[in-house]
């Protein structure tokens, strides 16, 4: 019994004295313990780095690129049909891909005419559709000139 009291004391001897050395290369160290830092400069600064991650990622430009010329033209809202009063002559027209196919050169009431610069077609209203950058026309630009020579060819 004198034995395992002994053994106890010992034990707890070296475990405070283990927490005190511990304790003591803390201090000295010169790093803070932790929960002794400034949670006001800490939230501050990760608060800013935060901020300038969140504008670099929705800036969609890499961080060395501050040359204004290089940035990507504003991107095109999602299209939506067009109605009666978004064809105006000289109006541009593109296609889904937004390359310019041509322009409005004439209203009529069953179809909307456009000069493609090499000819004139008449195409159905409801083929046209209007995003932030203008009217555009349910086709690539391939495909409507492939129609347009089936056309050509049928009369």
């Amino acid at each position: 019994m004198v034995r395992s009291i002994v053994s106890v004391s010992v034990g707890i001897t070296l475990t405070i004295a283990a927490a005190g050395a511990a304790h003591a290369q803390a201090a000295g160290s010169g790093t803070p313990v932790p929960g002794t830092g400034d949670s006001t400069k800490i939230s501050g600064s990760n608060r800013d780095n935060n901020a300038a991650y969140n504008h670099l990622i929705s800036s969609g430009e890499d961080k060395a690129s501050t040359d204004k010329d290089d940035r990507r033209p504003a991107a095109r809202s999602a299209a939506v049909a067009a109605t009666a009063a978004d064809f105006k002559v000289g109006s541009p027209l593109r296609d889904v891909r937004g390359v310019h196919i041509g322009t409005i050169s004439e209203v009529d009431a069953d179809g909307i005419i456009v000069d493609t610069g090499a000819t004139k077609i008449k195409v159905p209203a409801m083929g046209f559709g209007k995003d932030n950058q203008g009217l555009v026309l349910n086709l690539t630009a391939a495909r409507f000139n492939e129609l347009i020579a089936k056309a050509q060819a049928a009369h």
